[in-house]
């Protein structure tokens, strides 16, 4: 059977959905609220709200001061909103049945009002808000703790420290693309030595364990036979340290001696164009192979890039202990150092560390390298040539300006006629130069940036602060709500039952026989009253109740906070749009791999309705997700989803007839 789009479970779940049923207030919250709710006091005080609202004679401002009881000594004992609770609130309230009824208008405006069309529109909402919201705290935090400890300046990191190789980008790049095929850097570990360029040779010409005449002759002249020159081609120094550097020690000699035509086929080989090369040890020569950035090539050390080559050009010999501390013993200065001079031990593996600062330096190539720095024109001006429009040459050494063509240019045209050509870039790395706060940075994000970040977006209650969907529609489930609920509840239960709430009781009841709007105003005085005292009585029961009202009139307020940052506004939500209730069937499996505390799945699990099969359903199409998951990591096939294509009809097969 062809894989369809939706199972029999999303279908069962759909089915309830599209029909506004299948999701409701969660129990725990539903069970806190009845809970306060039936507390003899808040039963008094509903029924004297209840029996105000049938009057005839009854005014808005006494209702609002009926509704407030309390409020600014202990507002549970009136069902009020504290004085001073922050706002605005998803529900502005009050509302006549109180804080506790405004927590319940709040849960269920969450879940639709009745319509779960609202309902997805609103989740779906808060899960983008919480996507983009959260990537730029995760980002900000890492940011700080895994890119900050290696952190040097923003040169380094937005190149990828090629910054902190050499610092002038045009002059290292044109180096780097003379160089052609003449390093390896799957071979680094080995750069600079007479081993790395036989083998980069052998490589390039495919000679198959072997070398060229050209570089055989002398060395078999110095001492060595072809077995040595195959060792010094394919085996490792590992295997006999000592002898190894010997054998390395006869080819760089014989290098010394690669001159002329035999240089030219070397260099041919490798692609180099490098100027002014004499033999073929001078490839093994820093100074030489970069003769036109040499000057600002650097290596890291603990205070930061050194200059590999002191003003007056030599090599700054004090590097060898820092790049042996880098560097393992058997690839440091001092061996190489007795296979080639000293100097040019030091500067190769100064360039060698320098160069594994590059994340990903075993993945490119030399000329790739070359093209990432400076950008690619190998074409060199000739007034003889056509060009086409667009094309792009290179003209003047050692470091040529770039020119590209406006149009196309016939022979005998002047690089400098502007007409037909304009100096270019290469659009290669650029550094921050020119924006000096940016390069004076120290620290991977600046003050502001983390100030902002942490006091703006990173106020939730998830990992590193990330914001959560409890954090933005928690009142649904609970969240932050339960607990003082509760709490709450057990507070009002303990006076009740020690007799110190029964004079506040009985003016409640006594508001039943007001006959008139002053009768009213005199009771309410005197619950506020009677309130004030029982707070002096009861210190710890009635702190408790304070802490929690206030808990849950801070967490409205946050929640409405969060909202307006993520552009969410129930009350713009319609009531028919049944797209996004299919979108959100269609995602289930995608909100039930969301396991995390406060993610999706545990809210959907809350608030699924599962005296129905459809809210079952709910749970179930989530539960499949992640059995898909792990079926999927099995390499364990699963066909759940009917074809949602239409069905075929099978033709009739007709009998024929002879």
């Amino acid at each position: 059977m062809a894989q369809g789009l939706l199972t029999p479970l999303q279908l069962t779940a759909g089915s309830a959905l599209l029909n506004n049923t299948g999701i409701v207030l969660a129990t725990a919250m539903d069970s806190a609220l009845d809970g306060f709710d039936n507390t003899s006091v808040v039963t008094a005080w509903q029924a004297a709200v209840d029996y105000y609202l049938a009057q005839s004679w009854k005014t808005t401002n006494t209702l609002a001061l009926l509704l407030s009881i309390g409020n600014s000594s202990c507002a549970a004992l009136g069902n009020s909103i504290p004085t001073g609770a922050p706002t605005p609130r998803p529900i502005t309230g009050p509302v006549s049945t109180g804080f506790s009824g405004l927590l319940r208008d709040t849960g269920e405006l969450y879940l639709g009002d009745g319509s779960v069309a609202r309902f997805t529109q609103g989740f779906m909402a808060v899960q983008n808000y919480l996507a983009t919201t959260n990537i730029f705290i995760n980002s900000a935090t890492n940011a700080q703790t895994y890119l900050g400890p290696t952190f040097t300046n923003l040169d380094n990191l937005t190149t990828n420290n090629i910054s902190s190789i050499n610092s002038n980008f045009s002059a290292f790049g044109i180096d780097l693309g003379n160089q052609g095929l003449l390093t390896n850097f799957q071979d680094i570990d080995i750069y600079g030595t007479p081993a790395a360029l036989l083998r980069q040779v052998a490589e390039v010409a495919d000679l198959q364990g072997g070398t060229l005449t050209v570089i055989e002759t002398p060395m078999l002249a110095l001492g060595a036979t072809k077995a040595n020159i195959q060792t010094l081609v394919t085996g490792s120094r590992a295997d006999d340290p000592i002898k190894f550097d010997q054998l390395q020690k006869i080819a760089y000699n014989a290098m010394t001696q690669v001159t002329g035509d035999g240089l030219q086929q070397v260099l041919s080989i490798l692609e180099v164009k490098t100027p002014n090369i004499l033999t073929m040890a001078d490839l093994l020569d820093p100074k030489k192979i970069f003769p036109n950035s040499w000057q600002t090539m650097a290596t890291p050390t603990p205070s930061g890039p050194i200059p590999v080559y002191k003003d007056d050009g030599s090599v700054n010999m004090f590097l060898a202990e820092t790049v042996n501390n880098y560097l393992p013993t058997v690839s440091g200065c001092e061996e190489l150092g007795k296979i080639i001079p000293p100097g040019l031990a030091v500067a190769n593996k100064s360039v060698q560390l320098a160069y594994q600062q590059i994340t990903g330096l075993y993945n490119t190539t030399l000329p790739k390298l070359a093209e990432t720095v400076l950008g690619q024109c190998n074409v060199t001006w000739s007034n003889n040539s056509y060009y086409l429009a667009n094309s792009c040459v290179a003209n003047g050494a050692p470091i040529p300006t770039f020119y590209r063509a406006q149009q196309d240019v016939p022979p005998g045209i002047d690089i400098n006629n502007t007409d037909y050509w304009l100096p270019t870039t290469l659009g290669g790395l650029s550094t921050m130069a020119g924006l000096p706060d940016l390069q004076a940075q120290t620290e991977v994000l600046p003050e502001s940036a983390i100030s902002y970040y942490s006091n703006e977006l990173a106020v939730g209650t998830g990992p590193d602060n990330t914001v959560t969907i409890c954090d933005v529609i928690g009142a649904a489930i609970g969240s932050g709500y339960t607990a003082q609920l509760t709490q709450s509840t057990e507070a009002i239960n303990t006076m009740d039952t020690a007799g110190e709430l029964d004079a506040l009781k009985a003016i409640y009841a006594d508001m039943l026989t007001a006959t008139n709007d002053s009768e009213m105003l005199g009771y309410i005085s005197d619950a506020n009253t009677e309130i004030s005292s029982i707070v002096a009585a009861n210190p710890t029961e009635t702190a408790v109740l304070n802490t929690a009202f206030d808990a849950m009139a801070d967490k409205l307020a946050t929640e409405k906070s969060f909202q307006d940052k993520g552009g969410i506004d129930y009350a713009d939500f319609s009531s028919t749009n049944k797209n996004s209730v299919y979108a959100f069937i269609q995602n289930l499996g995608y909100y039930g791999s969301q396991v995390d505390a406060c993610g999706a799945a545990y809210y959907l699990i809350q608030i699924a309705d599962t005296s129905i099969i459809g809210g079952q359903a709910l749970i179930g199409a989530m539960r499949e997700a992640q059995n898909n998951q792990r079926l999927q990591a099995g390499q364990i096939g699963l066909d759940t989803a009917p074809n949602s294509s239409l069905p075929v009809t099978p033709v009739p097969v007709v009998v024929p007839v002879y």
